[in-house]
């Protein structure tokens, strides 16, 4: 073996291996099954730190379930992600001078379909790098033929049902991209704004009302102003008029409850372009008047400033406003604004006729399967209520968008009549020009890319799927469409269990963008560090639901563990090869403690802590392999169990180090890691002494090396509370360069021993100074506390809690006295 591990040898051709044996693509019928889809990235461009974090925590739970003798499918599959790619080709036709009308619907189609490929092409290559055990005999893609059959079944058989419908209703919509959005797509940013006081006056009079909007550019879709019903400055104004300050028209003043009395003056004007004044408008019959088009200009309401951008109509109509003498006052403020998600263009409402899902049956399935033992179980288990109040509150979902990268909309039109089927009906019928959201063909992932509705072989082994592991970013995007299309067409949930992780920061605390120019390219990483350093640092701090901030020093501590693994091989691998048929109490001292890790990692991996994960398998490698065992077995090394116990310890440690222990078996057995997936390893009886030992050494040699003894001196100590054995005696004796004697000075305390040690006048003299100054230490700690629980005040104030506790320190710091005390004696 080299002296230090390379990891471009170590991970060269290895998946490639893996894919060729079909350690991850061969399935046995015998096995119980453990199914994870891949969340399918977009195919909108490479993937980021973030998407090697989720696949690498897949990836681990994998391994450990194959390797703990279930039949595993980790299912790859990428998003077709209709708006985010259809954008990205878009910009690169403009490069060229065209768009996607100059080209036509066929040909344009044609090049996003060049982009898909050449894009997924680049994700396999890096799923390769990343070394993911995925089954590429499984693969899909969320606009394949068989997902397109899928959907368009589901879409005709939910409108038949009266679960799909189309109707003329406001809706969000991106000016940028023209086409419809979903709540959830609008991503609410704290914008800087201007709050302007308008003055509507009375019809013919010189009294006026002041009413605060950011908004001025809707000013000519103002139908009426509203008030609360019970707001009592307004009472004897209701149903009165006013004058239109910008087209000079009658507006009545109406109520509505969801006016809010202590926003600006209590007065709202009530126009287009916001859902709560449209749903105002309708409930009071009055017209809905839209001033602004479907690109974000001004229409002919707008008078003079027809044509101008929404923005630059809003400056303009305020300085109108402002030489008429019909502005109050204007603010500077901080407010939400809802912007696109994919084009971070402001959103704009709209009333449109657009293709929507009924929520309110699908919502009850979900909220009802939520309260049964049955229902999906969440990591952390605190996004059950998350997702809970989400669906309680859930509007009817726009599916339709205007774009024409995605599912197509099976819907037939001919002379004013509609019919929704898979087929033409026939000559003469065209077709729906929009295409379905992309979530709608992504929330049926967890059936359909088991082969729904085309095979049900598949669906009947792998089904519910057993875990998604996710980002909780997208939990409404996503889990929760699974979750009732699954309940709906299957009459079951999509998956038993769901981790949610957060984003990836860097050591500062900030997200990771291209505009902060913090981000990290993983397959970079890759290439200095290895794929395993690069899952350790991820997967080792990651605790379900919470954030990541990514930094060097992790990536060195995963290299530490990795480099502290390949010595301790090296070092048992090149032993003299002495055959030897019995094992000795430390042989079965470090079994014992192997079997403890596998058991420790059993536990935490039930509740995907790998935090803890981490912690078990550092104190294994380097204080109970590498400075215990390795010291005690120095004398009369076994080889032949040591390798044995290497053995089991590197299928333990593959689902986290997959390439260094694969190729470490490899070369040390000459056989292949994932078929040893029926492990077991021995606990043995009555070696406990060998802990106490231990203890005992480690306490010693830390006294030693506080008071600068010598290695060379003799240390005498004497144990007042045990019963040690000569071979225990003899041990500690050996590695402790030190003797047995009575009448010792210094008492030092352990978890478990008294351990009197005998100084030289010396080292006597500095241990009294020490003691003398933990004294003083000891008796301001009990002088505070006794001030503390005399002063009533605090008795009277203080919680119950903290007045206990107090007491408890009190009790501990006189029992310390006491002890320091005859310590100085």
């Amino acid at each position: 073996m080299d002296k230090n591990f390379n990891h471009k040898e170590i991970e060269k051709n290895r998946n490639k291996k893996w894919i060729k044996k079909g350690f991850f693509s061969s399935h046995d019928n015998n096995k119980k099954p453990f199914t994870i889809i891949l969340p399918p990235p977009n195919v909108t461009g490479k993937l980021h730190l973030g998407h090697a974090w989720d696949g690498y925590i897949q990836d681990t739970v994998i391994r450990y379930k194959k390797l703990k003798g279930y039949d595993v499918l980790f299912l790859p599959a990428v998003d077709h992600a209709g708006i985010a790619t259809q954008t990205k080709v878009e910009e690169l036709l403009r490069k060229q001078n065209q768009t996607r009308h100059t080209l036509g619907r066929e040909k344009f189609l044609k090049e996003v379909w060049k982009w898909k490929d050449e894009y997924y092409s680049i994700i396999k290559k890096q799923w390769d790098k990343l070394g993911l055990a995925l089954d590429y005999t499984n693969e899909r893609f969320t606009l394949d033929k068989k997902a397109n059959e899928a959907v368009l079944k589901i879409f005709v058989d939910f409108y038949n049902r009266g679960l799909i419908y189309k109707g003329y209703k406001a809706i969000n919509w991106d000016p940028k991209q023209q086409t419809a959005l979903s709540n959830i797509e609008i991503i609410n940013k704290p914008t800087q704004q201007k709050m302007y006081y308008l003055k509507y006056y009375f019809e013919n009079q010189k009294d006026f009302l002041i009413v605060a909007t950011t908004r001025i550019e809707t000013i000519a879709s103002d139908v009426a102003l509203a008030v609360h019903p019970n707001d009592k400055r307004y009472q004897n104004i209701i149903g009165k008029h006013v004058i239109h300050p910008f087209t000079k028209e009658k507006l009545p003043i109406i109520t509505d409850s969801y006016i809010d009395k202590k926003f600006g003056s209590g007065v709202m004007k009530v126009s287009a372009h916001a859902m709560a004044d449209i749903d105002i408008i309708q409930k009071n019959n009055l017209e809905i008047k839209e001033s602004i088009n479907l690109n974000g200009t001004m229409n002919e309401l707008a008078l003079e400033f027809k044509g101008l951008n929404r923005f630059e109509a809003r400056e303009k109509i305020a300085e109108k406003l402002l030489k008429e003498d019909l502005i109050f006052k204007i603010e500077d403020i901080v407010s939400n604004v809802g912007y696109s998600e994919r084009s971070n263009e402001v959103v704009e409402i709209i009333m449109s006729k657009q293709w929507f899902v009924k929520m309110d049956d699908l919502s009850k399935l979900l909220l009802d399967h939520l309260k049964t033992k049955d229902a999906v179980k969440f990591y952390p288990s605190r996004f059950n209520k998350v997702i809970k109040r989400w669906i309680e509150n859930v509007y009817d979902w726009t599916i339709s968008r205007q774009l024409w990268w995605g599912h197509r909309i099976p819907a037939w039109y001919k002379d004013g009549e509609m019919k929704v089927q898979i087929d033409s009906p026939g000559a003469g019928w065209t077709q729906d020009e929009d295409v379905l959201d992309t979530w709608f063909s992504s929330g049926l992932a967890p059936f359909v890319f088991l082969g729904w509705p085309q095979s049900e072989e598949k669906i009947q082994k792998y089904f519910p799927t057993s875990l998604l592991v996710t980002g909780w970013d997208i939990i409404f995007f996503w889990v929760a469409r699974m979750y009732f299309f699954s309940l709906d067409i299957m009459k079951d949930k999509p998956f038993d269990q769901v981790l949610l992780h957060g984003l990836i920061r860097d050591e500062k605390g900030q997200k990771m963008s291209k505009s902060l120019g913090n981000g990290i390219d993983p397959m970079d990483v890759i290439e200095t560090h290895g794929t395993d350093i690069l899952r350790e640092a991820l997967i080792f701090n990651s605790t379900p639901g919470q954030d990541i901030k990514f930094s060097n020093d992790k990536l060195d501590s995963a290299w530490i563990l990795n480099n502290k693994l390949w010595n301790i091989i090296k070092y048992i691998y090149e032993l003299e090869n002495v055959q030897k048929t019995k094992i000795s109490d430390k042989d079965k001292w470090i079994s014992n403690k192997l079997y403890v890790l596998n058991k420790n990692i059993d536990k935490f991996m039930k509740k995907y802590d790998f935090t803890l994960i981490y912690k078990s398998i550092h104190k294994f490698i380097f204080e109970d392999l590498s400075s215990w065992y390795i010291e005690l077995s120095k004398t009369e090394p076994n080889k032949t169990f040591a390798l044995e116990l290497i053995k089991k310890l590197l299928v333990i440690l593959h689902p986290f180090i997959p390439f260094l222990t694969d190729y470490l078996f490899e070369k040390l057995f000459n056989s292949e890691l994932l078929e040893n997936d029926n492990i077991k390893i021995k606990k043995y009886k009555d070696i406990d002494y060998i802990d106490n030992v231990i203890e005992v050494v480690k306490n010693i040699r830390q006294y030693r090396e506080k008071y600068n003894i010598s290695k060379k001196e003799i240390i005498g100590y004497y144990i007042s509370n045990s019963n040690f054995d000569e071979k225990s005696i003899s041990m500690i004796n050996n590695m402790c360069n030190a003797k047995v004697e009575e009448n010792n000075v210094s008492l030092l305390k352990t978890d478990n021993f008294e351990i009197y040690i005998n100084l030289s006048i010396e080292h006597q003299n500095k241990e009294k100074e020490r003691i003398r100054n933990e004294i003083k230490t000891i008796e301001f700690e009990i002088q505070r506390a006794e001030n503390m629980l005399k002063n009533q005040n605090f008795i009277s104030k203080a919680p119950k809690e903290k007045v206990e506790n107090e007491e408890k320190k009190l009790k501990l710091y006189k029992e310390k006295l006491k002890l320091y005390k005859e310590k100085l004696n």
